[in-house]
């Protein structure tokens, strides 16, 4: 309950990302996942008021959350946890420098998943992984690919056949 953080890359990680990227003319994808919040098991046991409308709780009863909720102070936390184990498991490593990079790294591919509470910029030079990891993660969470990046935190992106140009 006293660990409440919604996980949100530094600025300096973006920028870096983003000019790794456009150096490299690596293409950057855009995700959104669906009510992120809503995907995770809690730790504690909380209970709650029942909400108006539900007419099966007898005066006085409270209803024991089994899952997170929008508004829950633990539901980023959680969303953070089960993201990065799914990550982890996908054999991608967690930036000791800025907590919200993700790197997946072998003799010839390098990939990286860029974290901002609930959306991810993922990109690298492996399109087969990068395609890969759009199904896992829409298979653990349901996302919303939102294609290549245009526009993210106040910048603008544009990629084309001539590069990526990165514009503020």
């Amino acid at each position: 309950y006293t660990q409440a953080f919604s996980p949100v890359a530094k600025f300096t990680t973006l920028r870096t990302v983003l000019s790794v990227a456009s150096a490299r003319n690596y293409p950057i994808h855009q995700l959104d996942i669906n009510n992120a919040f809503l995907h995770d098991f809690i730790d504690e046991e909380i209970y709650m008021v029942p909400p108006l409308g539900y007419d099966k709780a007898k005066k006085g009863q409270v209803c024991r959350l089994k899952r997170s909720l929008y508004g829950l102070k633990q539901a980023s936390k959680q969303w953070n946890l089960q993201l990065t184990t799914t990550l982890l498991k996908r054999d991608f490593v967690q930036s000791k420098y800025d907590y919200s990079l993700f790197y997946h790294k072998t003799a010839h591919t390098y990939t990286v998943i860029l974290v901002y509470v609930d959306d991810l910029l993922i990109t690298g030079n492996d399109p087969y992984l990068i395609q890969q990891m759009k199904a896992v993660l829409d298979f653990a969470f349901t996302i919303k690919d939102l294609g290549l990046i245009k526009y993210f935190l106040g910048i603008e992106v544009k990629q084309g056949d001539d590069g990526i140009f990165i514009c503020q």
